[in-house]
């Protein structure tokens, strides 16, 4: 039996935060109050939590002023904090309350998040990423004064799970997708998703500069077109991004480039009736009534959003893998494709330079796939 304290009163729910944290790390129960003693004039983790998060609404927003995903992925990194934390002074938080929240994450991982299912738990590098950002939650409070400098340096001693030796599951390393596989799923996408994987293919862009493409964004003056995409991954960095496109992809891009310089080259009001239509042609039945208005009010409605999304992009090459009977594959892949073969062909600073990487080592892990076949090659020349 633990005493609590008066019922209803902010000390009991402190104090019943503090057993939950001590149970759930296997640890005896203490009798006394973690906090008893002097009230701490540092601010709690709660108020910690509360103050970053305006500042993350504020920080993390991109050229429009929106709201990036960054915010949702902290509010999730402080979830397992606030439940055993919430109430803890910043100046009495120890490297064994980070270890017991990287526990729970372990132990009693969030089965879903939105809307996405994880039946094994979360992985080695969501933990370490989760935990990084609550670290980071800490140095930032350094900065405002309301975390003592005390507590940030013991916390930063903190490392990573080690792969293979931390008892959580390990995703493989995205790898490029060949092209056997693509050939195989663009027989079954509409035209535009179809041009869209090409161009992807081709220049080895994310699939985000891929379907935000517009005719004012390139420069087509030129044997060799630059496209230098308003809003990518660094902008915020301050950096530009240039990405080359060759006679291959300006085939593919030529029939598709709008008229208006700032509409979608990539329209998801074309992807969505070219889609209709193929599923018109395979009907089996006359159309109803019913069918008929329909597609006269979709005909006639403003599209929802003028450029293609990532998820509806996603969704139709599943859709095209479902039909072609093959593996699923994201569309990130392809840009590992791309790495793989300017890496293997014209070495890793070529690869660097076309995938717009400001360091080689993130250009390794792109094209991977290229040290086996250089490596094939030489043994088959050497060896």
């Amino acid at each position: 039996m633990v005493y609590l304290g008066k019922h209803g009163s902010p000390e009991a729910a402190r104090r019943f935060r503090e057993v939950l944290a001590e149970h759930f790390a296997g640890r005896p129960v203490s009798t006394t109050t973690r906090s008893a003693g002097k009230p701490s004039p540092w601010p709690t983790v709660g108020h910690l939590c509360f103050a970053f998060l305006v500042h993350a609404e504020r920080y993390y927003v991109d050229a429009d002023g929106q709201a990036t995903g960054e915010v949702e992925r902290v509010k999730c990194a402080f979830a397992p904090l606030l439940n055993l934390l919430r109430d803890t002074p910043t100046d009495r938080v120890t490297i064994r309350d980070l270890l017991d929240v990287r526990q729970s994450l372990i132990d009693d991982p969030p089965k879903y998040e939105k809307g996405r299912k994880a039946p094994k738990g979360l992985c080695r590098r969501t933990i370490n990423d989760r935990m990084h950002t609550i670290k980071r939650l800490f140095r930032w409070g350094v900065e405002q004064r309301l975390v003592p400098g005390a507590t940030w340096h013991e916390l930063s001693a903190m490392r990573g799970l080690t792969k293979g030796r931390s008892g959580v599951h390990d995703y493989a390393p995205v790898q490029a997708v060949p092209w056997a596989i693509v050939k195989k799923t663009i027989e079954h996408l509409t035209p535009t998703v179809h041009a869209a994987v090409l161009v992807q293919w081709h220049t080895g862009m994310r699939p985000g500069e891929v379907l935000s493409m517009t005719r004012r964004q390139m420069d087509t003056s030129g044997s060799t077109w630059i496209y230098r995409p308003s809003k990518h991954k660094s902008s915020w960095r301050g950096r530009e991004r240039v990405v080359a496109i060759g006679p291959r992809a300006q085939g593919v891009l030529k029939p598709l480039l709008p008229l208006s310089p700032d509409a979608a080259v990539f329209s998801a009001q074309t992807a969505w009736d070219e889609f209709r239509q193929q599923k018109r042609a395979k009907r089996a039945t006359p159309p109803t009534k019913q069918t008929r208005d329909r597609d006269a009010r979709a005909a006639t409605a403003a599209p929802v959003n003028e450029f293609l999304g990532i998820d509806e992009y996603r969704r139709a090459l599943t859709r095209a893998c479902d039909r072609a009977g093959i593996p699923h594959w994201s569309p990130h892949r392809l840009r590992h494709a791309a790495g793989t073969r300017i890496a293997e062909k014209h070495g890793i600073e070529a690869a660097r330079a076309a995938l717009g990487h400001a360091d080689l080592a993130t250009t390794r892990r792109y094209a991977s796939g290229a040290d086996e076949a250089i490596a094939r090659d030489i043994a088959s020349r050497l060896g």
